[in-house]
């Protein structure tokens, strides 16, 4: 409307009563609105509404030059940004949580678990820093969504344009749009973008589902490795010694809801072109999502804030023996100069013998490793005993990785500077963003206001 009044389509009077009445309906909150299912549809409701209101010589230009879909196409877009924006924010909160407990765990050595099985020696910061990192990717998938949702499609009336005074630029501005679709048709009928952040939510929200599923088996009694905070347990009520991690429970049947949601847009997409199959979904499931995936990031955030971590059992795990089998095979190869392939096999075979004679991993030794090079290569292998001990010895194992990204405390402290840099710089591209919304927002309800005022009736 404003856009024909300033096209000078509309006559001062006329816009100022249409944009009194729309914003006298802007106030209704949305349970108390009279919606009228036998109209078919909230566009018509809201129509009929502003007619019994204004009148209908005023509300009759409610649809002049587009259609009632590009009502819902721009409500729509401005709702993905902003949900956009709102799950970056809660991915950015999982990755400070992450970086959080990663501080706190530092280089405590503990087992890294691979199948459930202790794999290779690490520290318990090395463990949890993990987290971060897919956290941080989704806030620059959401970021990348949020970019490709900054785009204005108001104004592309049917398909083909319009033969009113619309100017999309304008409109693009009064909408805080950092650019505009260009095409009419792919304006009006653009799909893809809502396709990725639905993506991009299900991406997340599965990532935040195998921390869960992590998180679940750590905190069993089995393992001892974690407990949760009593506001995200629930006891059992038929069985007092169980504590449930009952929040994990939410923040695993999200993955599985909004993985059906981009399901259900890929199969509705298989139509024609120009057709609402798949708008039908969307405007009613992509809000939902986004508040419900919105919501359950943030309380696995907050799960990882309340963690409390136990390494013990994780150093025990890393001191069982057998965790620094590949490091021995590494110092058979360095030390003893045979190939990798034939060391591997060496130290797989002591590894099996101890294993087939109930003896405990700490009795991997030199005589263990000759024997069993003996049995392999029909030679046996003389290697210092104190080579195998360092080799063992989790702690050095852990700490002696020096690569870009490794276990090694100096590697841990630079990772964790670089995330927390990269958290704060996100944050306030997200502030930024945020304001100039609202900025727009409210220029916007100000231009309509006083447009409302000077055509003779009250704002609102």
């Amino acid at each position: 409307m404003i856009a024909l009044a300033e096209g000078g389509a509309l006559d001062e009077a006329t816009a100022g009563t249409l944009l009194s009445g729309l914003l006298e309906l802007d106030e209704i909150p949305p349970q108390e609105f009279p919606w009228r299912p036998e109209l078919g549809d909230a566009f018509n409701s809201r129509e009929a509404l502003l007619t019994e209101r204004i009148g209908p010589a005023a509300a009759g230009w409610l649809s002049a030059g587009r259609p009632r879909r590009e009502a819902f196409r721009v409500a729509l877009r401005l709702v993905a940004r902003d949900g956009a924006r709102a799950a970056h924010d809660a991915s950015l909160d999982v990755a400070a949580a992450a970086v959080s407990l990663a501080e706190r765990g530092g280089d405590a050595v503990a087992a890294d678990y691979t199948y459930l099985h202790a794999a290779q020696p690490t520290t318990v910061g090395h463990l949890l820093l993990t987290w971060a990192y897919p956290a941080l990717r989704d806030a620059e998938r959401f970021a990348d969504a949020f970019g490709r949702l900054d785009t204005s499609v108001a104004g592309a009336g049917g398909s083909a344009g319009s033969r009113w005074p619309i100017d999309r630029e304008r409109l693009c501005e009064l909408l805080g749009h950092d650019g505009l679709i260009e095409h009419t048709k792919d304006a009006a009928w653009q799909f893809d973008p809502f396709l990725e952040l639905a993506a991009a939510l299900a991406t997340a929200a599965t990532h935040w589902s195998q921390q869960a599923q992590d998180l679940e088996i750590f905190a069993s009694r089995e393992f001892g490795v974690v407990e949760l905070s009593d506001e995200h347990s629930r006891a059992s009520a038929l069985m007092p010694q169980k504590r449930n991690p009952y929040a994990l429970v939410a923040v695993r049947a999200q993955a599985g809801a909004v993985a059906g949601l981009v399901s259900g847009m890929l199969v509705t997409l298989h139509t024609g072109t120009a057709r609402t199959d798949h708008f039908q979904l969307l405007n009613a499931e992509l809000p939902r999502s986004l508040a419900s995936t919105v919501a359950v990031g943030r309380l696995h955030a907050a799960v990882l804030d309340g963690l409390t971590v136990r390494p013990e059992p994780l150093r025990r795990a890393a001191e069982d023996g057998l965790v620094g089998a590949a490091d021995l095979a590494d110092a058979l190869a360095i030390e003893a100069g045979i190939d990798y392939r034939t060391a591997y096999t060496i130290v797989g075979r002591a590894v099996r013998d101890l294993v087939e004679s109930d003896n405990p991993g700490t009795s991997l030794d030199a005589t263990r490793i000759s024997t069993a090079a003996e049995a392999v290569t029909g030679e046996p292998l003389s290697i210092p005993p104190e080579e195998i001990a360092r080799a063992l010895d989790p702690t050095e194992s852990a700490h002696a990785r020096s690569q870009l990204g490794s276990s090694n405390p100096r590697e841990l402290e630079r990772m964790i500077v670089r995330c927390k840099a990269e958290i704060e710089r996100r944050r306030q591209w997200s502030q930024a963003r945020a304001e100039d919304v609202e900025d727009a927002r409210r220029r916007l309800l100000e231009l309509a206001r006083g447009l409302a005022s000077a055509g003779g009736r009250s704002a609102g």
